[in-house]
Parts: structure tokens; sequence; C-alpha cells
């Protein structure tokens, strides 16, 4: 029954954004959890309150279209006894919500000490962490208001951007980067998207050498090749010179070696990032590539699931107080342009786009000239200081390096 209401509640848009972030599909059991799931979905495609009647055709056509005739059947009826429940008034809903928040919690420390008991490696740090999170509660009043101080506003709007761009004609026009901030660099295969990065990260004056805690998550190339690149890109050293004086080459890196981490991270999903960034705590994070990594949730289309998936970087971001780069691909309209938008982005409409503070693509035009080093850094997007241009550097590819 308490269940049902929840769900009934649940389908307003005040009461979902209210509560999701207290709300685990754990909560609720067998067809009313792949409800909620439907539920949850369906509030990030819509803006309006949804109605009971809605949810069979979202649920059986739009979001689960291989359901069997027997699952159809069986979940009509559970739509069926939840049209006929009464709604609860606010207060009791909010006991409800309580309720159901202190037995999930419960739910899940007695699965991590169970698993503990049968020989898992005790890290209580995790059953801590969930008793910290819950001690905040889901009160209305939990979230207190920003500041309307304008000594203090201004002194956070730099908080916001204090790792500064080091390829000149970006930190001009845009400044930088801060905790929150969700970053886009996309382009066609072979124009430098990783290069980009690892120049921006590891490049002289760049954010690992700013003092920012780097963490790079690689399902591109294997991570190993990447570090190779990033050593070259901070020490302006090739991979042959690099191996023919290692001792200069070390002393160089150890200037920021620290502070750049790279994984091999294929098969992640969004949860183990955002559970590496809980435990480690880095400044920025980098995705190359955004896209391939894993989500749950069935999703009817790959546009739906990429939306979803920028969607919970962002909120990564946000709740873990960090920079996110993501990196992704462009469109086969996007070939050989110097000029491209965030609508070349691949299999994105406009939920990728939505979810960032900056989107830089990344054009190049090869009809010219094969080897041309000339890139257009593409601003199409700037929460951050408002600005949209398209400013030109060069590659120097041989160190994985963008310069004036």
């Amino acid at each position: 029954m308490i269940e049902k209401q929840i769900i009934k509640l649940l389908l307003g848009k005040n009461f979902y954004t209210q509560y999701k972030s207290a709300i685990s599909p754990t909560i609720f059991s067998g067809d009313i959890s792949s409800l909620y799931d439907t539920i949850q979905k369906a509030h990030t495609r819509y803006k309006d309150d949804l109605k009971i009647d809605e949810l069979y055709t979202l649920h059986t056509g739009v979001f689960n279209p291989a359901l069997t005739r027997a699952a159809k059947e069986k979940f009509n009826e559970l739509l069926i006894d939840i049209k006929e429940v009464e709604e609860p008034n606010k207060e009791i809903a909010k006991d409800i919500m309580r309720i159901l928040y202190d037995r999930d919690l419960a739910q899940r420390i007695a699965v991590e000490a169970t698993e503990i008991f049968n020989g898992k490696e005790a890290n209580f740090s995790e059953i801590s962490s969930m008793i910290d999170k819950h001690k905040s509660g889901i009160d209305d009043d939990k979230i207190p208001a920003v500041t309307n101080d304008i000594t203090e506003v201004i002194n956070l709007l730099d908080v916001t951007t204090k790792w500064k761009f080091n390829i000149p004609v970006l930190k001009e026009n845009v400044g930088g980067i801060g905790d929150g901030n969700l970053i886009i660099a996309f382009a066609r295969p072979e124009t430098g998207k990783t290069a980009f990065w690892v120049s921006l990260c590891t490049g002289p004056n760049g954010f690992a050498a700013q003092g920012a805690k780097v963490h790079a998550f690689i399902n591109e190339e294997p991570a190993i090749r990447t570090q190779m690149r990033a050593i070259s890109c901070y020490t302006g050293m090739t991979r042959d010179e690099i191996i023919q004086d290692k001792e200069a080459t070390q002393e160089i890196w150890g200037e920021i070696k620290d502070n750049i981490s790279m994984f091999d991270t294929v098969d992640w999903s969004i949860e183990d990032i955002d559970a590496h960034c809980e435990k480690h705590k880095p400044d920025i994070i980098v995705i190359d590539q955004l896209d391939k990594i894993n989500i749950t949730g069935t999703y009817a289309r790959t546009d739906e699931k990429l939306r979803q998936v920028y969607t919970s970087v962002r909120e990564i971001a946000k709740r873990r107080e960090c920079a996110i780069i993501a990196i992704s691909q462009a469109s086969a309209e996007a070939h050989n342009r110097n000029s491209i938008s965030f609508n070349q982005m691949e299999n994105s409409k406009t939920g990728k786009a939505a979810e960032a503070d900056l989107i830089i693509g990344i054009g190049r035009n090869a009809n010219i000239d094969t080897e041309n080093t000339i890139r257009t850094l593409c601003v199409s997007k700037n929460k951050i200081n408002g600005y949209h241009g398209e400013p030109v550097c060069t590659i120097r590819r041989e160190i994985s390096r963008y310069e004036v």
C-alpha cells in the first residue's frame, strides 16, 4: 500500500523533483521498481506532471516495447491498483518517504555487513558514508539559499573557474573551469581529441601544473599510451628523445606526475566513476570517451541513453565538487569542416548539449592538407562567461600539445 501511494505522488513533477535524490530504485519491490524506472525516464523527457492513464503506454510502448503479453497484463493490473489508492496529504507523504528512506538504508547496511561477515575485505568507510548521508535526511530545508552578498558572489564565481586554460586563445576568451562544471570536447576521428585534453591537463601551465588533482578514465586507447603522450606533452620531448634521456625526462615529469592519474576503464559504469570520485576526491576528471560508459536501464533510442549518461555525470560533477571533461565524437556532418557546432555531436539531439556548461568542437579541414595542423576551437555553448567564437590554434602531434 505505501509503495503504491508514493508511486502515485511521484507522478507530480514537484514531488518527484523534491524527493528524487532521496529515492533509490531499491526502495521499491518487484514490478513497482520497474514502474519507478519508467517514471524517472518520463520525468527526464517531459516537463509536465504525469498521468496514471499515460503510464501504460509509456511503460509498455515507449520504454519497454519488448514486454510479453503476460507482462503487459500484469502491469495493467498494477496500474488499476495504484489508481484506486488514495493519495496521502503532504505531511503524511513526508513521513512515508522517511520510513522508506530508513528501510532502504538499513537494508543496504545489512547487505554490506553480511558481505564483510562472509569474507569480504572489511571497509567500514562505506557503511559510515551511508550513515553520514542519512544524517542530512530528506528535509525540505536541507539546502541553504545561495549568498546575496556581492563580494561573496564574486569570490565564489572566481572559485568556479579556478583552473585556468593554458591554451592562450581559450584563457583569454573563456578563462577556466571549476567545481560542478561539465565540459564537452568533440571532434572527428584523427583530429586530436585526446591530445586536446592531454594538452589542457598535462601541458606547461596546465591544470596539473596549477595543482589540480586530475584523474583520467580511458576507454578509447590503452591508458599507458595516453600516459606516454602526457609525458611528451609536459616535457616537450618526443618518445625517441625520452628513451634517449630518461633521467632528464623523469626530473621534469616529476614536477607534476603526482597530480595526474590515468586508469583503463573499459566496461566501467556511471556508478563506478561516482564511487571513485567519492573515495579519491579528484579536482578534475576526464572521461575519454563518455559515450562508451555503461549505465543501467533500458532505452528505446541511443540518444535517450546518452542523455541519461550526460545527466548522470553532470550530477557527479556537482555532487563530488569536481570539474568533468567529457570527450565525444563528432558526426559525419562535421567531417573536413573548420566550423562545427554542438548539434553535430554523434548520436545527439538535444540531450548531451543540454547538460554541458561548455562545449568545444575541434574543427579541421583535411581537404586542404592531410597534414594540416591548424585546429579551430569552436565554442558553441558557454554558460561560464557567455563567450561564443572560433579561435584558431595549432597542434603539435608529436608531443600532443595545442599551441597558438
